[in-house]
C-alpha cells in the first residue's frame, strides 16, 4: 500500500486529498481489497472540489522539483531552518528528505516541558509565533513540535532568533502537566 496527498506532493495543505495505491499481486489479496473498499464507503467523505485537482496536478508540470534541489527556495529554507535549530542549546532536529517541516525535540534536561500545549501558547502569546505540539502526533512526551519552514529565510532565521529568545527564560513547573 502507498498511500500521498495534494498536500504532501503539491503544496496543497488543508485540501484533504489524498489516495492510496495497491500494488503486487491482487488476486492473492483480493478479500483484503474488497474490506479496503467497504470501509472507504463507510468511512470517507468525498472532498470533491479537490478531487478535481489530484488528474491536473499529477499529469502537469511538477514545481516542486525546483524548489528542493540546491538553490531552490525549500532546500535552501530548510537547511538555514534546521542549522539554526540545531545551533540553539538544549534544542535538535533531523533534517527532513521530504517534509516541509522539522520534528524538533527539547533536551528534558535543559527544557523542562511538562505540558506541550502550553509551551505552544506561551510562545504565540509572547512571540507571535505558531508551532505544534508533538503530543498533537500521538507522542507520549512533552519534548517535541513540529516546526514548518515554508517562510522566507529572513523571516525564518527572525522566527528562530525569538524562539532562541523565549526558550532562553522559558519555564514550566511539574505542576503544569496537570493543567492539559
Amino acid at each position: 500500500l502507498t498511500f500521498n496527498g495534494l498536500s504532501k506532493s503539491h503544496r496543497a495543505a488543508g485540501y484533504r486529498s489524498g489516495w492510496l495505491l495497491i500494488s503486487g499481486p491482487k488476486h492473492t489479496a483480493s478479500d483484503f481489497i474488497e474490506g479496503l473498499d467497504m470501509l472507504a464507503s463507510m468511512r470517507l467523505c468525498a472532498n470533491v472540489p479537490a478531487q478535481f485537482a489530484i488528474q491536473t496536478a499529477l499529469g502537469g508540470y511538477q514545481s516542486i522539483n525546483d524548489l528542493i534541489v540546491p538553490g531552490g527556495r525549500f532546500y535552501d529554507q530548510r537547511d538555514l531552518a534546521w542549522k539554526k535549530l540545531n545551533e540553539i542549546k538544549g534544542v535538535s532536529c533531523t533534517k527532513p528528505e521530504g517534509a516541509l517541516y522539522l520534528f524538533v525535540k527539547l533536551d528534558p534536561e535543559i527544557h523542562k516541558i511538562y505540558n506541550d500545549e502550553m509551551l505552544v501558547l506561551d510562545l504565540l502569546k509572547q512571540q507571535k509565533m505558531l508551532i505544534v505540539h508533538g503530543t498533537g502526533f500521538n507522542l507520549q512526551d512533552n519534548q517535541h513540535f513540529r516546526f514548518v519552514f515554508l517562510p522566507r529565510e529572513d523571516v525564518l532565521a527572525d522566527a528562530i532568533a525569538r524562539f532562541e529568545l523565549f526558550l532562553s527564560t522559558y519555564q514550566q513547573t511539574p505542576d503544569m502537566a496537570r493543567s492539559k
